[in-house]
């Protein structure tokens, strides 16, 4: 599906989050939301999850205006999002959390989800025993946990605020994989971070914020420079070099001979 977001508007009293953002997602496409931190980002993906009003302007899907006033609202239409510190239950298990807004009769319903577990997490390669307390995982897998039961409610474009904050670097490379695997069939994925190395490497399409306003946007291949200059206006400037001179005479104690 075709997302569009028109002249978003969102103001905590002088502080104006979203200044008139105006930017499409499409589909089969992983689309980075790239600024610094204040930047405006997490605060338009949580109007666009539902999980916050905006003042002003529209959000489209396929041309059909929408309007969410929960998060339950946007899940419905197949929008999902997952924050850095995942919504879920650490006392419950791994196939407990999983079943979480899953609705219809209780009885059957627990075995067919734990196959549907067992099957997405062994599509995407995430380490997930049913059975496993949900405190005894990691930040990484919290967040395989909570993208394969965003997908098993029907998401269809799935929003990351930062997840590569806190996780290891193999479980890096499993979202990022997993992330490719969604956009090839046809799932829209928008990456939200501060990390540019992070959009570089996996994004189709940058749009960059800068104090709530869109500065600019990008298609691969990406120019790093532009990319900088987008986010802070100018690149910041290399040190220049200090040089390595050292003096003939660094510290001078004169000799007293001793006497006796």
């Amino acid at each position: 599906m075709i997302l569009e977001l028109h002249d978003i508007h969102k103001h905590f009293g002088k502080i104006r989050a979203n200044d008139g953002i105006t930017l499409t997602i499409e589909p089969g496409c992983i689309h980075g939301i790239l600024g610094e931190n204040g930047a405006g980002k997490s605060t338009l993906m949580k109007i666009l999850a539902g999980y916050q009003p905006m003042d002003s302007g529209a959000i489209l899907i396929d041309g059909d205006k929408v309007h969410y006033t929960s998060p339950r609202e946007a899940a419905a239409d197949g929008i999902g999002m997952l924050y850095q510190d995942p919504l879920d239950f650490p006392a419950l298990s791994v196939l407990e959390n999983f079943m979480l807004g899953h609705t219809g009769a209780r009885c059957g319903r627990r075995r067919r989800l734990a196959a549907e577990l067992e099957n997405l997490s062994s599509t995407f390669n995430f380490p997930l025993h049913p059975e496993t307390p949900v405190r005894d995982l990691t930040i990484g897998e919290r967040q395989q946990l909570e993208i394969i039961r965003l997908l098993s409610l029907g998401v269809q474009v799935l929003i990351l605020d930062e997840p590569t904050t806190g996780i290891s670097s193999m479980q890096k490379q499993l979202l990022f994989s997993a992330l490719k695997q969604l956009a090839a069939r046809g799932r829209s994925v928008i990456l939200v971070s501060h990390k540019l190395e992070d959009v570089e490497a996996l994004c189709d399409t940058i749009t960059v914020l800068r104090t709530g306003r869109c500065s600019g946007a990008a298609k691969r291949p990406f120019v790093t420079s532009e990319l900088l200059r987008m986010m802070f206006g100018n690149p910041p400037r290399t040190p220049a070099h200090a040089g390595s001179y050292i003096p003939d005479v660094l510290l001078y104690f004169p000799y007293k001979p001793s006497r006796g």
